[in-house]
């Protein structure tokens, strides 16, 4: 080795014995216990594999080359472990008009009415050849998560005012079921199938709260709830069919109750009767209340009776024709 391979080489071991000598801190670390904690977290929905965005829902065309009309939903989150088979979610920052964001809705309900042929050559809906149906009836849920910072009252007349736009295609439809004789009162329905569940919630809240907590308005509903009651139709066919049960339930125990209470009776009916000493035949004390039990029935008292009055006629008839014959018939008597 050369004297200036050497001195090179001095120089580049010098400077990696630099490099690796330790840097010393600049300021001084907080004491123990003074770090202020994080607040808690709440919990999320779904896992990382259940959430995918800028997703394709093709109103025409396919899922990679999607035609006029369609629409890319911001994100799609499957959740089945949390009772939520798919959820679409819309991010709105405010940039857009009510009319616009609306119409997301309008685009969102062609896209869940469309049907493909299945391997059996049965029309199925287009959606549910990716993803799950969530049993609550209806097409799968959209939620919107509006971003934009501006005051409440203002936030809440915008999503006020896509609700009314959108109206409907996310309203359910009333169906009269039956009228109830007893009440005069009529229950029925709502029928969800072709509508669309649209919820609605703020950042701020879902930073808050996180996705389960009461933060979801759904469209048509009254206040805030939590995910799962937003999504629930507690008004639907389902419930109807519950409460019809419990009507026919209530009808059966009646009709139940009746025949016992008949029943009931017709037992102690037969512990009343008691049998005719002349004829055998059972007597009713209800259709001769004057009777003591062992009496004859009415039918053989009568004939008694009858047949007493007709001895003591005969016997009458027979004293008065013996004086009228006078001396001569009280002789022969």
């Amino acid at each position: 080795m050369t004297g200036a391979n050497r001195r090179r080489f001095g120089s580049t071991a010098r400077t990696r014995s630099l490099v690796l000598l330790p840097v010393a801190r600049r300021g001084t670390l907080p004491a123990a216990g003074l770090t202020k904690p994080l607040p808690p977290r709440p919990p999320g929905l779904g896992t990382l594999h259940g959430w995918h965005t800028e997703v394709a829902l093709p109103v025409t065309g396919t899922f990679t080359t999607p035609g006029k009309g369609s629409l890319r939903a911001d994100a799609v989150v499957t959740a089945p472990e949390a009772g939520l088979p798919v959820l679409f979610v819309e991010v709105d920052n405010g940039t857009e008009p009510p009319a616009k964001v609306a119409d997301k809705i309008v685009r969102y309900r062609r896209f869940f009415q469309r049907t493909v042929k299945d391997l059996s050559g049965q029309q199925v809906p287009l959606w549910s050849t990716i993803w799950q149906a969530s049993g609550r009836g209806g097409f799968p849920p959209v939620a919107f998560v509006f971003t934009k910072q501006v005051g409440p009252k203002a936030l809440q007349a915008r999503i006020q005012e896509v609700a009314r736009l959108s109206r409907e295609h996310w309203q359910s439809m009333w169906c009269h079921g039956r009228h109830i004789e007893d009440t005069g009162e009529s229950d029925g329905y709502w029928d969800y199938e072709g509508a669309v569940p649209v919820l609605a919630t703020t950042l701020d809240r879902l930073r808050q709260h996180g996705p389960c907590g009461a933060i979801w308005w759904r469209f048509g509903h009254g206040s805030a709830q939590g995910l799962t009651d937003a999504l629930d139709n507690p008004d639907d066919r389902c419930a109807f069919d519950r409460r019809e049960e419990q009507r026919r339930a209530a009808q059966r125990a009646a009709w139940e109750e009746d025949e016992r209470r008949e029943q009931d009776e017709y037992r102690r009916w037969q512990a009343s009767l008691w049998p005719c000493p002349t004829c055998g035949d059972d007597v009713d004390p209800d259709d001769a209340p004057g009777l003591a039990r062992g009496d004859e029935c009415p039918s053989c008292g009568t004939q008694r009776e009858r047949s007493e009055a007709e001895r003591v006629e005969a016997e009458a008839e027979w004293e008065r024709e013996r004086r009228g014959n006078g001396l001569f018939g009280w002789l022969r008597g």
